[in-house]
C-alpha cells in the first residue's frame, strides 16, 4: 500500500489547448571523451537555473530540433540546466559500441554502456562550462531507465543526486526478444494519439518538421540485437533495491505495452514501503510514447516541479 510519503498522481493531456513556448535557450554540441568516438549532445539552459539534470533518453531518439523543444519545455518549468546526449553506438556519426560493452549487453548488464553515457554526459558538462557543484537530477526515459539505474552510485559519487524519474522502464518485466518487439509494435501504434495534442502549438509543429530534415542515428545490427537482449533480460527494480535512492519520482502511459501495469505498481509499493519519497503518476490515455507528446511533458514537469 501506498504511503503519505509518496503522492499518487492523474496527467491528463489537453488536447486543444496550445503550450506556452519556453523563453531559455537550447546548444546542440559535438561531445568525445578522450579514446571514444563522438556523439552529439543538447543543453537547455532555462531562466535562473537552480541545478543541473543528467538526461538518459531512449533508444533512436535523435539530437535535432525535436528534442531540443522536448528539452526547452522541462527545463523552464524545472529550472534545471538539462544535458543529454545520443546512446553511444546509436549516433548520427554511426560509430559502433565496443566488443566488451556489446558483449556486457547480450550478458543483460547495461552498466558499461550506461557509464560511457555518463562519460559523455560529463564531457558535454564540461564544455559548456558548467557549475558541476550544482545539485543534480537524473531523468530516464524508456532505454534510459536501465542506464541511470546501473550508473545512479556513480552520478552520487560525483554528484549531489536531489532527485531521480523514471518514465517508463522497460525492464520490470523478464520477456522474451520477441515479446518485447511485439509490445514495442503496440506501444508504436498510439503514435496515433501521442501526436494530435502537438497540432495546435505552432512552435512545436515548427520543430517537428524542422525534425524531418535533420539526419538519422545510425547503428549495426550487431549493437541492436545486444540492446534488446539487455531490455529483454535486465531488472531495473531489482537494481533499485540495494541503492540509497534520493526522492524518486516514477512515470508511466496508461495503455503502455512496453512498461507493464503490474510490474509498475509493484515497483511503487515497494518504495513506499522504503519510505523513498516520490510521485508516481500515470499519463492517462496514451502509451509507451507519450514523451513525444509535448503537452503531456508540460503536464507532467508541472506535477513534479
Amino acid at each position: 500500500m501506498e504511503t503519505s510519503l509518496r503522492r499518487l498522481e492523474t496527467i491528463t493531456v489537453p488536447i486543444l489547448s496550445a503550450i506556452e513556448q519556453p523563453r531559455g535557450r537550447v546548444r546542440r554540441i559535438t561531445v568525445a571523451p578522450r579514446g571514444v568516438p563522438p556523439v552529439d549532445a543538447l543543453v537547455a539552459f532555462p531562466d535562473n537555473p537552480l541545478g543541473i539534470t543528467l538526461h538518459f533518453i531512449g533508444f533512436n531518439q535523435a539530437m535535432g530540433p525535436w528534442e531540443a523543444a522536448k528539452l526547452a519545455v522541462w527545463a523552464a518549468h524545472s529550472r534545471r540546466i538539462i544535458v543529454t546526449c545520443e546512446l553511444p553506438g546509436f549516433s548520427r556519426y554511426g560509430q559502433p559500441l565496443s566488443t566488451a560493452v556489446r558483449q556486457d549487453l547480450l550478458d543483460g548488464d547495461p552498466s558499461s554502456w550506461g557509464l560511457l553515457t555518463l562519460s559523455y554526459l560529463n564531457a558535454a558538462i564540461e564544455a559548456v562550462d558548467i557549475d558541476g557543484d550544482s545539485t543534480v537530477d537524473v531523468l530516464a526515459f524508456s532505454t534510459g531507465c536501465s542506464l541511470a539505474a546501473a550508473v545512479l552510485p556513480a552520478v552520487q559519487a560525483s554528484y549531489e543526486v536531489s532527485q531521480v524519474t523514471f518514465m517508463e522502464p522497460v525492464t520490470l518485466a523478464m520477456r522474451s526478444i520477441g515479446r518485447l518487439a511485439f509490445h514495442n509494435a503496440a506501444d508504436y501504434v498510439r503514435l496515433l494519439k501521442t501526436v494530435p495534442p502537438n497540432y495546435p502549438s505552432s512552435w512545436v509543429r515548427k520543430a517537428s518538421i524542422q525534425q524531418f530534415k535533420e539526419p538519422s542515428i545510425r547503428y549495426i545490427f550487431p549493437d541492436f540485437l545486444a540492446s534488446v537482449t539487455m531490455l529483454s533480460g535486465d531488472d531495473t527494480g531489482v537494481r533499485l533495491e540495494d541503492l540509497t535512492l534520493p526522492t524518486t519520482h516514477l512515470v508511466r502511459g496508461s495503455v503502455s505495452k512496453l512498461c507493464p501495469q503490474d510490474s509498475f505498481t509493484s515497483l511503487s509499493s515497494r518504495l513506499a514501503a522504503r519510505k523513498i519519497r516520490g510521485t508516481t503518476a500515470t499519463v492517462a490515455g496514451l502509451g509507451h510514447q507519450f514523451w513525444h507528446c509535448l503537452p503531456a511533458v508540460d503536464a507532467l514537469a508541472k506535477v513534479l516541479y
